[in-house]
């Protein structure tokens, strides 16, 4: 307490910084555990953000970010799915509900991430977190309930969300976990590393395995080609086996999920031609947020395989784009695959670049490179996923992109130099995050 008080009293703004940061880390760790965390932290955050901009507008991220328009796109696809919806207000429940939950969640995180420590300790966080919610998975499947008391459903795991959608989270949560080898490789060495981030993460493993997510595991797999292409190398061909023993362990163990008749029965394909029906009839302006279920009942349509009640198309893309049409999806997709490829290039510049024998510096881009790579595999989970508005979902895509963009633009204060705020004003040839 006595330091808090002496840091209020002399910097301001690092004491809404530890505020800040030491919150969004504890939403990351505690994130699986239910709604009322999910809830309450993000605003908590804000809280703590609205006074570290206060006293640190001119190096915060936020202003130094010269790619800011792509948010605005994203916001213009979503007003756009309130305004021109069938049902104005249904939509704007459906889309405001992720205001706190979810789209101011990437300006918080990316604030948070200063300099390597910070990053180091994010890692941590998404370990943390997958190993704890991991453990309940074991636990699950031993005694048939989790620490929150949920039962399996449908014999597959669920941790405490709840539901097999565990899979899908814990998923995104692995990929940036893979982080923590190059953090424990200075120590152990190459292969001690590899042992103990495997043993590590096992427990996560475990219960993506028994939640028998498919797109989870897609997700994980394509993460090591992500990572393939933004380190390509002759030695990081590794990465690329990574992926088929990811893709071959799952079809082994969940043999029946991979048959090509359970493939070929699968529901989606009828919700995804219930989605293009939808977008046929509204093409441009699209039928509005959380609106798939009313619109494809109005053209008379019901699902093949699943309930009458079902609430979207299972594929982020035609969610977005039965919702928007074609007007918000070019909006929405300039948003994502915007920052997608602008990640791309500043991590990969920087990854090529020599160090000069600095490895704290290149491992600084390699954690950045995780949380990139984090990004990009949810949006392959959202080919077989669910909805762009499903808010845990979102947020945890949001808080990826925020901590890769973050890091980025703090980049050329990323080990051993002062930040910023040493200058007061970041330099304008910094502003999109060049060192």
């Amino acid at each position: 307490m006595h330091k808090g008080q002496e840091l209020w009293r002399e910097n301001r703004a690092e004491f809404w910084f530890r505020a800040l940061f030491w919150t969004f880390w504890l939403s990351v760790v505690t994130f699986p555990i239910g709604y009322t965390a999910r809830d309450v932290f993000p605003l908590l955050c804000v809280v703590f953000l609205v006074g570290y901009y206060r006293h640190a507008w001119a190096r915060s991220v936020w202003r130094r970010l010269g790619v800011r328009p792509l948010f605005y796109c994203l916001w213009a696809m979503i007003l756009l799915g309130v305004v021109c919806s069938g049902d104005v207000w249904d939509s704007l429940k459906h889309a405001g509900t992720g205001l706190n939950k979810g789209f101011i969640l990437p300006i918080i995180a990316m604030e948070c991430v200063r300099d390597a420590r910070d990053l180091r300790r994010l890692v941590w966080a998404c370990v943390a977190a997958c190993v704890w919610q991991g453990l309940d998975g074991v636990w699950q499947a031993w005694t048939g309930y989790d620490i929150m008391g949920y039962p399996l459903r449908f014999g597959r795991l669920t941790g405490t969300l709840g539901d097999y959608e565990v899979g899908n989270y814990i998923a995104l949560a692995i990929i940036p976990a893979f982080g923590c080898r190059y953090l424990l490789r200075r120590r152990l060495g190459p292969a001690g590393s590899f042992f103990a981030c495997a043993l590590l993460l096992t427990p996560a493993f475990f219960l993506l395995q028994g939640a028998s997510a498919r797109s989870g595991v897609l997700a994980v797999a394509s993460a090591f080609v992500f990572w393939w292409l933004l380190t390509r190398g002759r030695r990081n061909f590794l990465a690329l086996s990574g992926a088929v023993f990811v893709m071959l362990c799952f079809a082994l163990l969940q043999a029946s999920r991979m048959s090509p008749e359970t493939v070929a029965n699968d529901g989606r394909w009828s919700l995804w031609y219930l989605g293009w029906r939808v977008f046929c009839e509204h093409p441009f302006f699209g039928a509005g947020a959380g609106q798939y279920n009313a619109a494809f009942r109005a053209l008379g349509l019901v699902p093949a395989k699943d309930v009458i009640t079902i609430s979207h198309p299972h594929n982020l893309y035609l969610d977005i784009l039965y919702a928007h049409g074609l007007v918000g999806f070019a909006l929405g997709m300039t948003f994502l695959a915007g920052f997608a490829w602008w990640g791309y290039r500043h991590i990969r510049q920087r990854l090529l670049m020599r160090h000069d024998g600095d490895a704290d510096r290149r491992e600084y881009w390699i954690l950045a490179g995780w949380f990139w790579v984090g990004y990009m595999g949810w949006l392959v989970n959202g080919i077989f996923g669910h909805d762009f508005y499903r808010i845990w979902w979102l947020a945890q895509a949001m808080c990826l992109l925020g901590i890769f963009i973050g890091a980025i633009v703090n980049g050329s204060g990323a080990v051993g130099e002062a930040p910023p705020e040493a200058a007061g004003e970041a330099p304008p040839e910094k502003a999109d995050g060049a060192p």
